[in-house]
């Protein structure tokens, strides 16, 4: 299936420079190229340019962020179509004063996309930026030996320098199913949503699983319903952060719902006539969707293209 345009964080770039990040040399004239360009994150929220019509990332050039080398760990998102080089780096709470001005503002990522405010890409951009920012936040030291850990390959490798032990940026991987049952489908509310808020089930892969296993076993542990046939339908990248979500269609074959209460607060089978309110916001008991950025709603839009 090819990207669904109202999906959020699609498109990150794709030339991420994976055979010169090693090359530091090149890592140091593109830092030092008035070219290149930086986004700034200061704790989770990326530096938005507010000033125009249309938002965008706030990009500041590497040559005028103190060489940008003296900032926390430069690390390279991508090499654009011009051949220039884009990085990123993440500034502690305190440094909020010195990026917010009238034209400037930290807004977070949920939100953009939520908004679709961002030329086609940026969120992508962004996403992938803040993923890699947070892992190398929380993996400074070695998970083998405990030694600190340094930066390598213009942030895509952590190397400790006591056991020689390599650490590489990772990606959890959520298997999200659209439950079916002939015309209905199984959506479930989680214990932190909101009242009335209902979505598809999820759950992590766990290791030496297949994504049919991890969706048969997810489902009946938090439902109690069994699972057959498993259709893989999309992905969406997911910075909270840094999940994939692996989007698939899963043929119920049982209806009883038994609810695990540790994971749910109550689960219910919908009907194409409710969902359809849910979808335009008028169910009569209030009832909702996840919005239309989320892989949970395109998989149902995805379901009943007659929506």
């Amino acid at each position: 299936m090819p990207n669904t345009p109202d999906l959020g964080f699609l498109n990150a770039p794709s030339d991420r420079a994976s055979s010169l990040r090693s090359n530091e040399k090149w890592v140091k004239e593109k830092l030092n190229d008035p070219r290149s360009k930086v986004i700034v994150f200061v704790g989770d929220r990326p530096a938005i340019d507010v000033s125009g019509e249309n938002l965008t990332i706030d990009f500041r050039q590497t040559v005028t962020c103190g060489q940008l080398a003296s900032w926390p760990d430069p690390l390279l998102v991508h090499i654009d179509g011009q051949q220039c080089a884009v990085f990123a780096t993440q500034l502690p709470a305190e440094a909020e004063n010195s990026i917010v001005s009238a034209d400037t503002k930290l807004i977070d990522l949920r939100s953009l996309a939520m908004q679709d405010c961002l030329p086609v890409g940026q969120t992508g951009m962004l996403a992938q930026a803040k993923s890699i920012l947070h892992w190398h936040q929380y993996h400074q030291f070695c998970a083998n030996c405990g030694t600190q850990t340094q930066t390598c390959d213009a942030g895509s490798r952590r190397l400790c320098p006591s056991c020689e032990r390599n650490h590489f940026p990772r990606v959890d991987p959520v298997v999200i199913m659209l439950v079916q049952h002939e015309e209905k489908i199984l959506m479930g509310r989680g214990i932190h949503f909101t009242q009335g808020h209902f979505s598809a089930l999820a759950g992590f892969v766990e290791p030496g699983e297949t994504i049919e296993e991890a969706t048969r076993r997810e489902t009946f542990e938090e439902t109690g319903i069994k699972i057959g046939k498993v259709e893989y339908l999309m992905s969406q990248p997911w910075p909270f952060p840094s999940t994939l979500m692996i989007g698939v269609l899963a043929q119920a074959t049982s209806t009883t719902i038994e609810l695990d209460k540790d994971e749910l607060a109550e689960a219910r089978w919908f009907d194409l006539a409710e969902i359809q309110t849910m979808v335009h916001n008028n169910h009569p008991q209030g009832l909702s969707l996840p919005p239309p950025m989320t892989i949970a709603y395109q998989m149902i839009k995805k379901l009943y293209p007659q929506l």
